[in-house]
């Protein structure tokens, strides 16, 4: 089994390398398909927040992953300083996030910018518009 870094890098890869339209098939036949690239997604999303940014705000982000195996749904919550995922829908979201697998994968391993996927209209926004920003403002994401 590779490290959670390995598997990281091996989606890169793939988003680097593969067709948009492909990549949702090529992923579904790989080791944990769909559901294993988007646990690692959220893993890391949760390993970059940043509690100092938050200064102890909080919230419920909902995601909802459109996908040829019907739709994925995973949630980031962050509390008093800490941060996690879970699969599934939260009784109470202050955001829920709307994006195609292809287009999560792309944002997750940092290939494709938040603020870019809701300008061209590959992620849309249900919910509190302030809280969207705060994935940007309270993670650090890694630059390349």
């Amino acid at each position: 089994m590779s490290t959670q870094a390995e598997q990281v890098t091996e989606l890169i890869e793939l988003v680097e390398s593969v067709p948009t339209k492909e990549l949702e098939a090529v992923v579904a036949g790989r080791e944990g398909g769909l559901d294993g690239a988007l646990t690692l997604i959220f893993e890391l999303l949760v390993s970059e927040f940043n509690p100092e940014k938050a200064k102890g705000q909080g919230g419920v982000f909902q995601f909802e992953i459109a996908s040829g195996e019907g739709p994925k749904l995973h949630y980031v919550q962050v509390d008093a300083g800490t941060c996690r995922t879970d699969k599934g829908r939260h009784e109470n979201p202050d955001i829920t996030i709307g994006i195609k697998f292809p287009d999560m994968l792309a944002m997750g391993v940092g290939k494709l910018p938040g603020a870019k996927a809701f300008l061209t209209g590959k992620l849309k926004l249900r919910g509190s518009p302030l809280m969207g920003t705060k994935l940007g403002e309270w993670f650090d994401h890694p630059e390349d």
